[in-house]
C-alpha cells in the first residue's frame, strides 16, 4: 500500500496543529495513532503504509468520555421518525433544530480532505422539525412530524444559525432520510428515559428601588414586591419542591457582601459579592426542601425570613454584576456537584442600569453557564422589564423565559413560573413511547440506579391510588407520571427512569451490504496488486459473513465483473469469526488466490459486499466489526 506523502502528512499538521507526522519515514508515528484515535475513532499501525478505518459504534445508553458536553448524532431515518442521540456527559436541550437538504446536496461528511469538517457548515438547507423533549446522555429519542421530507433528502441536527448550541464535535450529525419501516436487524424495546438526580436553585431576585416604588413616587409595592415573594413562598413551602436544593440571593443589596450599582461592584459582580448568597446551600440533604407541611424545616424556614419582612429597596437594576454572580455560584456548585443538575433564576422588574448595560453581554454570562458548564439560566421578567433581555438571557442559558404582569396575578403567574422551572430540574415524568400510548398495558416503568441495577416500578391507576409506583398523567397515556413517594426517593438515588414498549420479535432475514469500492492508486510504470483480506466479526450461533469481491480495470466495469467468494466467518463448524494477525494461527485472505491470478488480481478497482446471514432460527446478533484490504504496487512488466 503507498506511504503516506507530503500532502497527507501537511494536512496533519495543518488540521490537527501542533500534531506531525515524521519524516522521511512517511509513516505514521505515535503521536499520530493517538490523534486518529482521540479525534477521528479511527486505528492505524506505526508501520510506513498501513492504514486501517475502524468504524467505532456506540452501545445503548453508551457516552463519549472525552466529552464534557453535548454530542449528537442521527442515526438512520425510518417509519417516518429520525433518530437522534447524544453521545455527550452532558443533557442536550429540547427545541434542537434538523434541517432538511436536497439528495446530493453535498453536506454530508465523507472521507474526502477537509469534508468532515466541511459538514459542520452546512449551506441551504430548510427546517424540518425540532426536538420536542431533551435528550439525556447516551439516550436517543425518535423525532417525528418533519415536514417537507423526501427519500434520499439529506439531514443535519443542530446545523449553524441562532439555535445552534455547542457541540464536541459535529462531523457526525447527519443521515439520509428514507420512509421504509424500520426492520431487521431485529427488534428492540423503544424508550424514553428520564434523568432522575438531585436538582438546585440559585434564586437571584430583583430589590431595586422600582419594586416598591414607581418614577412617579407612588407606592407599586401591592403590585410587584409583595406578589413576587408571596409566589416564592409558596413554592418553597409547596410539598412538589420536596429534595430542590435552594439558594436566595437580593440584588441590589449589600448583604452578605456588596452587590449594586456603585464603582465598587460593577461590573465585577462575581468579585464582589453578587455571589454570596444571603441564604446559602451547602448540598446537604439536612439543608433541602421537604413535603412537611410544618413545622417548617431549616432551609424552607430560612428562605421565609430572609423574604418576610426582606430588605429595604435599594438602587437601580445593576443587572450584569447580579447575572454575573449567580452564575459564578451557580458554576462553581456545578464543579463540586457534577451529579446535579444545577440552575439561575433571574428576576426582575426592570432593564439594566448602569453598570454593563450591553444586552449581548449579560445574555453571554448566561451563555458561557450553559455552553461551558451545564448550568441554565432562567429569567422572569414583569413591571418594566424588556422581553426581548429576559429572552436572550434564557435563550443563551438554554432556559426558560417568562414574561410576566404585574399586579396581584403576579403571584400565580410567577409561582407557576417557578414550578415549570421545577419541573425542568427536577423531572418525575417520562414521555410514554407511541407504541405504548395505543396500547398502555404494553408499558413498564423500571429505574436504574448508578450502577446499573434496574429495578421495575409499580404502575398505579391514578395519584389518588399511590404509594409507591407511577400513573398515566392523562387520558391519553402519552406521559407517565412518578409518584411522589417514589419521586422523592428516586432523588436520593441518582440514575435513570425508563418507560419502554417491547415491540414483537420476528424472524429475520439475511440482509446483503452495498458494494465498498477500492482504487489501487499506483506510480507511473508500476501497477495495481490486490494483496490481503482482513476482517473482525460476530456471529453468535450458527450465523454467518460472507465476503464476496470483483474486480475490474474501470469502475464501469465493475457491474458485470465476476463475483467471487472470498470468506466465511463463523462459529461452527469451526471458528473463523476473525480473521487477522490476531487469530490462531495468524490468517489473512489472499486475494491474488481468489481474483484467480492474472488479469482480475491486477487490476485497478475492487469492490467487496458482505452478506450478513441470522442463525437457523432467525436470530440476530451479527456484526461485521472492521475489515482491511492491502494492495502493492510491482513493476507493470
Amino acid at each position: 500500500m503507498p506511504q503516506w506523502g507530503p500532502y497527507c502528512r501537511g494536512l496533519v499538521a495543518t488540521r490537527c496543529a501542533p500534531k506531525t507526522c515524521t519524516t522521511p519515514t512517511n509513516s505514521w508515528d505515535a503521536t499520530c495513532v493517538a490523534l486518529a484515535e482521540q479525534e477521528c475513532g479511527a486505528a492505524c499501525g506505526t508501520d510506513p503504509g498501513v492504514q486501517q478505518g475502524l468504524c467505532k459504534s456506540y452501545l445503548p445508553n453508551q457516552t463519549n468520555p472525552a466529552c464534557s458536553g453535548v454530542d449528537l448524532t442521527v442515526g438512520v431515518p425510518c417509519g417516518g421518525t429520525i433518530p437522534v442521540c447524544n453521545r455527550g456527559t452532558m443533557p442536550a436541550p429540547a427545541g434542537i433544530a434538523i434541517h432538511r437538504y436536497p439528495a446530493g446536496a453535498g453536506q454530508l461528511p465523507s472521507s474526502a480532505p477537509s469534508r468532515i469538517l466541511n459538514s459542520c457548515s452546512p449551506t441551504g438547507g430548510t427546517l424540518a422539525c425540532t426536538t420536542a423533549q431533551p435528550i439525556a446522555p447516551g439516550e436517543c429519542i425518535s423525532v417525528a412530524g418533519c415536514t417537507g421530507v423526501a427519500d434520499g433528502m439529506e439531514l443535519i441536527v443542530n446545523p449553524p444559525g441562532p439555535g445552534q448550541i455547542a457541540e464536541c464535535q459535529c462531523g457526525n450529525n447527519g443521515s439520509i432520510y428514507q420512509s421504509a419501516m424500520c426492520e431487521s436487524p431485529g427488534c428492540i424495546a423503544t424508550a424514553s428515559v428520564s434523568m432522575i438526580r438531585p436538582a438546585t436553585l440559585f434564586v437571584a431576585l430583583d430589590r431595586s428601588v422600582s419594586m416598591v416604588v414607581n418614577s412617579s413616587g407612588d407606592s407599586v409595592s401591592a403590585s410587584r414586591w409583595n406578589p413576587a415573594r408571596a409566589a416564592l413562598r409558596t413554592f418553597f413551602e409547596d410539598p412538589a419542591s420536596a429534595g430542590l436544593g435552594v439558594a436566595l440571593r437580593f440584588w441590589p443589596h449589600d448583604n452578605p457582601g456588596p452587590c449594586n450599582d456603585a464603582a465598587g461592584t460593577c461590573p465585577a459582580g462575581a468579585v464582589s459579592g453578587c455571589n454570596l448568597p444571603i441564604v446559602p446551600f451547602d448540598g446537604t440533604a439536612a439543608r433541602r426542601l421537604t413535603a412537611d407541611p410544618a413545622p417548617m424545616d431549616q432551609q424552607e424556614l430560612a428562605l421565609v425570613n430572609a423574604l418576610y419582612p426582606g430588605p429595604g429597596a435599594n438602587a437601580d437594576t445593576p443587572m450584569y454584576p447580579a447575572l454575573n454572580g449567580a452564575t459564578t455560584w451557580a458554576i462553581n456548585y456545578k464543579n463540586m456537584h457534577p451529579e446535579e443538575e444545577v440552575a439561575v433564576v433571574l428576576v426582575t422588574d426592570g432593564i439594566p442600569s448602569n453598570c454593563d448595560t450591553v444586552p449581548n453581554h449579560i445574555g453571554d454570562l448566561a451563555r458561557n453557564a450553559y455552553d461551558n458548564h451545564g448550568v441554565r439560566v432562567h429569567a422572569v421578567g414583569f413591571g418594566n422589564s424588556n422581553a426581548e433581555i429576559i429572552n436572550l438571557i434564557a435563550t443563551r442559558g438554554g432556559g426558560r423565559a417568562f414574561n410576566l404582569t404585574a399586579g396581584a396575578g403576579l403571584a400565580t403567574t410567577l409561582r407557576d413560573a417557578l414550578v415549570s422551572i421545577r419541573g425542568q430540574a427536577l423531572p418525575c415524568d417520562v414521555t410514554v413511547p407511541l407504541a405504548g400510548a395505543s396500547d398502555p398495558a404494553s408499558v413498564s416503568v423500571v429505574h436504574v440506579n448508578s450502577a446499573g441495577t434496574e429495578t421495575v416500578l409499580t404502575p398505579r391507576a391514578d395519584l389518588a391510588s399511590c404509594g409507591q409506583g407511577w400513573y398515566f398523567a392523562d387520558a391519553t397515556n402519552t406521559s407517565v407520571k412518578l409518584c411522589p413517594q417514589t419521586c422523592t426517593a428516586l432523588r436520593d438515588t441518582p440514575g435513570k427512569v425508563r418507560a419502554t414498549v417491547p415491540c414483537v420479535t420476528t424472524s429475520l432475514t439475511p440482509m446483503t451490504t452495498s458494494w465498498e469500492r477500492y482504487h489501487g492508486a499506483c506510480p507511473p510504470g508500476t501497477k495495481t496488486q490486490w494483496g490481503f483480506l482482513r476482517y473482525r466479526t460476530a456471529t453468535p450461533g450458527d450465523s454467518s459473513v460472507e465476503f464476496f469481491v470483483r474486480a475490474a480495470d474501470a469502475p464501469a466495469d465493475l457491474a458485470g465483473a465476476t463475483v467471487r467468494l472470498a470468506a466465511t466467518a463463523h462459529a461452527v463448524p469451526t471458528d473463523t469469526r476473525i480473521c487477522d494477525e490476531t487469530s490462531t494461527p495468524p490468517c489473512a485472505i489472499n486475494l491474488f488466490d481468489v481474483l484467480q491470478e492474472l488479469p482480475d488480481a491486477r487490476n485497478e478497482y475492487l469492490e467487496i459486499q458482505m452478506r450478513l446471514n441470522p442463525t437457523s432460527t432467525g436470530g440476530g446478533g451479527v456484526q461485521v466489526q472492521d475489515w482491511e484490504i492491502t494492495y502493492s504496487c510491482p513493476d507493470s512488466e
